[in-house]
């Protein structure tokens, strides 16, 4: 039953990974990545690795795939726009699959798996999310150091990319406002008192 769950869910991500990148009507393609989401969180959980698997729901369709979503239908695109540009994407598209098949052969070679049994001997001591905190905070301290860098970058950066002055837009001086009211309040106590 275990092994039918497991290609049954491997097919669906597959399958609607597949949808993600054929599809022309871009709202089918963001409801397809929604269920190839569904789809990996699943197998995530059939492989014991709760806390990714929560993280991919919370995360990747909660938020990323809703905001594509919500984008994708305020933009008014044309469909007959995405078809003409389609093929012409199609031969970079069919090389950068080839060279990602290339990497997956290297990578699941038999001979890095030969140390497969140390490995599984110290995991079986912790828990998922022990060993993904233990990898994170000691291993990966300076990876997660720059990432939390460059998001704040890149928060800055959108920021100033929304803020602009232009004469013809009202803006709120606080500085002036305070200062405007502090001085009439002393005004006022002056008249009262006098």
């Amino acid at each position: 039953m275990e092994q039918i769950l497991f290609y049954t869910f491997s097919f669906g991500a597959l399958i609607s990974g597949f949808f993600v990148i054929s599809s022309t009507n871009p709202i089918h393609s963001v409801f397809s990545l929604v269920l190839a989401f569904a789809n990996t969180s699943c197998l995530l959980l059939m492989l014991g690795v709760e806390f990714l698997a929560f993280l991919f729901l919370i995360v990747y369709i909660g938020a990323i795939a809703i905001l594509f979503l919500f984008v994708v239908m305020m933009l008014d695109i044309r469909l007959v726009e995405i078809l003409d540009n389609a093929t012409r994407y199609l031969p970079i598209g069919f090389l950068i699959g080839i060279l990602f098949l290339i990497e997956l052969t290297i990578i699941i070679d038999e001979k890095h798996f030969s140390n497969l049994n140390i490995i599984t001997t110290v995991v079986e001591d912790y828990t998922s999310i022990e060993l993904l905190g233990n990898i994170l905070y000691t291993d990966g301290f300076y990876h997660f150091l720059i990432s939390s860098i460059v998001l704040l970058v890149s928060m800055i950066g959108a920021i100033l990319l929304t803020l602009y002055h232009e004469s013809e837009v009202k803006r709120q001086d606080i500085f002036f406002q305070i200062s405007s009211e502090y001085d009439k309040s002393i005004k006022l106590r002056k008249n009262v008192i006098n």
